[in-house]
């Protein structure tokens, strides 16, 4: 369930998808869908520091070119329901692309993943694109989800983790929710290097995370705690032994970021010696469950990394009350990261204390003590 949109609140904008076919269509106008890729231009794929823009001229230009072009809305129009629009489709047309390597456009995506600037054509070869393969767009954005397993966020959790096993000095037992491939539950098989010289880990991990620490970091312990329960829970896990599962994953990362598509390579690597566990089911249902299995001696995490911002809103607040629920019989410490932020909050019976609160970039390349 977690999200490539840093957005918190509704994924589309409140734009109904197919659930409700002729309804959600009238609904769907092509001002309401052009509003949408306009604001996901400027509030997502700008530059700049906050933690909601991660930085794509490529997709800024395409969003701009297919918010006045009607057979590019229409496409758009048939994504499904609660997904973030503009990201389901640059990753539906990004993965049939990688089938069609010789296609123009492919040139473009590659380019930009070396770092050029958008060249001349890139908006005309993309419209070609779409409508040579609309059929199988259509079927990508009909039938896939905005499911991202974002590795390079582990720069923010790692810490938070350790903050926790700092104030406790107990192992941890960690709840994952929407955890996708699970690749957050394996932080600490990895490695961690930041701008202020802070380094954590083996030191021969092939995962090797760099973020940009600013401000002054909390101190930390030299070595990562232990950990004695981990599970992750998700509507649709990810099997990266899945070849297809693994695809799709690399096409929802943006052409400009070669980095994170290594990432996700290594961690690959990584989670294919041994995957952790992640169980299929509604977070509602699952996680109280999952509470009561966890060991009573350990600290209590349970965490999720843009993945509210699916949940309709009644299910925020069901959400929020069953960490309440659980916190009435011990320690509970809850990590959010959605929007701009990361809070780690411990609640305990009716008290809440914040622990940790940061601002950090949505994919982990920076974070602001």
């Amino acid at each position: 369930m977690t999200n490539e949109n840093p957005v918190s609140g509704p994924t589309d904008d409140g734009i109904p998808g197919r659930d409700h076919v002729d309804l959600n269509r009238r609904r769907r106008t092509d001002s309401a869908l052009a509003a949408r890729f306009n604001a996901f231009a400027d509030l997502e794929c700008a530059p700049g520091g906050s933690g909601m823009s991660v930085n794509s001229p490529t997709y800024a230009l395409l969003s701009r070119y297919v918010a006045v072009r009607g057979p590019l809305l229409a496409l758009a129009r048939e994504c499904r329901l609660g997904q973030p629009i503009p990201n389901l489709l640059f990753a539906a047309v990004k993965r049939l692309v990688a089938d069609t390597p010789d296609a123009p456009l492919g040139h473009h995506y590659r380019r930009a993943a070396e770092g050029a600037a958008p060249a001349r054509g890139l908006a005309y070869e993309f419209d070609a694109f779409c409508r040579s393969h609309a059929h199988r767009i259509a079927e990508l954005v009909r039938t896939r989800n905005v499911q991202t397993n974002e590795v390079g966020r582990c720069s923010h959790l790692m810490p938070a983790f350790c903050v926790i096993a700092r104030e406790t000095g107990r192992d941890l037992a960690l709840i994952d929710i929407g955890a996708g491939a699970g690749l957050n539950l394996l932080w600490n098989r990895f490695d961690y290097r930041y701008s202020n010289g802070a380094a954590f880990g083996s030191g021969r991990s092939p995962v090797r995370i760099a973020c940009e620490s600013r401000g002054e970091m909390p101190p930390l312990p030299s070595s990562f705690p232990e950990v004695s329960f981990s599970a992750g829970v998700d509507l649709n896990p990810i099997d990266l032994a899945d070849d297809e599962q693994y695809r799709w994953l690399e096409a929802l990362i943006w052409p400009e970021h070669a980095d994170r598509t290594a990432l996700l390579a290594s961690a690959r690597e990584v989670w294919l010696q041994q995957p952790p566990r992640v169980e299929a089911g509604d977070a509602l249902e699952r996680l109280p469950d999952l509470v009561a299995e966890a060991p009573a001696d350990a600290a209590l995490c349970v965490f999720h990394c843009h993945a509210l911002n699916q949940f309709p809103v009644q299910a925020r607040e069901s959400f929020a009350g069953l960490l309440r629920a659980a916190a009435q019989s011990r320690p509970l410490f809850h990590i959010s990261s959605e929007g701009e932020r990361l809070e780690a909050t411990r609640l305990e019976g009716g008290r809440s204390t914040r622990l940790l609160s940061v601002l950090r970039s949505a994919h982990g390349r920076w974070i602001q003590w």
